[in-house]
């Protein structure tokens, strides 16, 4: 029986595995752009939601959108959400009802959607 041999890749630290979420305090203002790496969809007891990986400069982060900023990308030319993929984004900060917390809190909302060739689509 012949042996199979395993390549064995380095582990990293866990920096390499845990990515935070994408908070109202990590966006600096409006003109800080976030790039997509990747969309993917997720899913939280059987609702389906995006979930976008973003960097901006070294720092990654994850963004589940929400229904509102989900809306925001359907309104523009972006129909499937791959195709956000490449694309840079921009938030602003708002107040909005937190069910979970029950009251207001700080969130976050699409401004607008920039393409890697500068086109530029602000909805709403």
């Amino acid at each position: 029986m012949e042996e199979k041999q395993c390549e064995k890749i380095p582990v990293g630290d866990f920096g390499d595995y845990i990515t935070p979420f994408l908070k109202s305090d990590n966006v600096k203002d409006e003109k800080q752009a976030f790039s997509v790496m990747d969309a993917e969809q997720v899913l939280y007891d059987n609702v389906k939601k995006i979930r976008l990986h973003l960097f901006a400069g070294e720092e990654k982060y994850v963004l589940d959108l929400n229904k509102t900023n989900t809306i925001f990308l359907y309104n523009t030319d972006i129909k499937n959400p791959a195709d956000i993929v490449g694309k840079r984004i921009y938030f602003k900060k708002v107040m909005a009802f937190s069910p979970a917390h029950k009251k207001e809190v700080e969130s976050l909302r699409i401004l607008k959607v920039e393409g890697i060739t500068g086109e530029e689509k602000v909805v709403g």
